[in-house]
C-alpha cells in the first residue's frame, strides 16, 4: 500500500550501512539497495579465514581432517571448524529461505517490494515483541513515503523445509492470513523515501 508520511520503527544490527543511519538523514530505498538479505544472497560462500589472513574453502579442511584422522587433529582447530561449520550451515539456511521468498515474489507477486531491496520496519504495537525477538538494539522512528507491504513472520519457511516446501509455504509470506497469531508477529517491507526522526534507543 501507498503511505505519506507515515510513522514507523526501524530495529537496526550492525552493518555497512551504519554511517547512514543518523537522526535527520533521507535514505531512498529502491531496488539497488541491498538490505542484510540481499548482501548474503550477493556475497554468501564458504570460505573461512586463514592464520595467515587468506581465504579458503571450509570443504578443503574438512577433507584434510578426514584424511589424517579426527585423533591427529588440534582441538583448537576443531572448534574453530565448528564454527565455521554452524556459521556457513546458518547462512545457507537463510539463503534457502531468502530465495524461496524471492524465486514466489517474482513469479506471482511482483508489486511487492522485495525483501533483498527493502528495509524491514513495524509499528508501536509491535516493537517491545520485535525487540525481544531480534539482535539489534538501536530503534529508529521513521516518516516513509512510498511503498509498504504488510505481512507475518509465521510465513517465514523454517529450516527444515527442502527447496520446493520452502517455496509452497513462502507464497503465504506474500498472500496473508492475519490470525491472531499471525497479528502478533506482523513486519511490514518498505521502499521509497525514509526520514530518519530520531533514535528511540540505544
Amino acid at each position: 500500500m501507498e503511505v505519506k508520511n507515515k510513522t514507523m520503527y526501524h530495529i537496526h544490527t550492525p552493518n555497512e550501512y551504519d554511517k547512514l543511519w543518523q537522526e535527520g538523514n533521507i535514505l531512498y530505498i529502491d531496488n539497488n539497495f541491498l538490505s542484510e538479505s540481499g548482501l548474503l544472497m550477493q556475497y554468501f560462500n564458504t570460505n573461512v579465514r586463514c592464520s595467515d589472513g587468506s581465504l579458503a574453502s571450509l570443504q578443503g579442511y574438512l577433507k584434510d581432517c578426514l584424511v589424517q584422522g579426527i585423533e591427529n587433529v588440534d582441538p583448537k582447530m576443531i572448534e574453530a571448524l565448528f564454527k565455521d561449520a554452524y556459521r556457513i550451515i546458518y547462512n545457507t539456511n537463510r539463503m534457502k529461505c531468502e530465495g524461496a521468498l524471492e524465486l514466489i515474489r517474482q513469479e506471482k507477486f511482483k508489486l511487492y517490494p522485495s525483501r533483498l531491496h527493502s528495509i524491514w520496519v513495524t509499528d508501536k504495537d509491535n516493537l517491545d515483541f520485535w525487540l525481544d525477538t531480534l539482535s539489534g538494539s538501536e530503534v529508529f522512528e521513521l516518516c516513509l513515503t512510498g511503498n509498504l507491504f504488510k505481512t507475518s513472520d509465521i510465513y517465514i519457511p523454517n529450516n527444515n523445509l527442502c527447496m520446493y516446501q520452502a517455496m509452497e509455504i513462502a507464497e503465504d509470506y506474500w498472500n496473508p492470513t492475519f490470525t491472531k497469531e499471525a497479528e502478533e508477529k506482523k513486519e511490514y517491507l518498505f521502499q521509497g523515501k525514509a526520514l530518519i526522526k530520531r533514535k528511540c534507543r540505544k
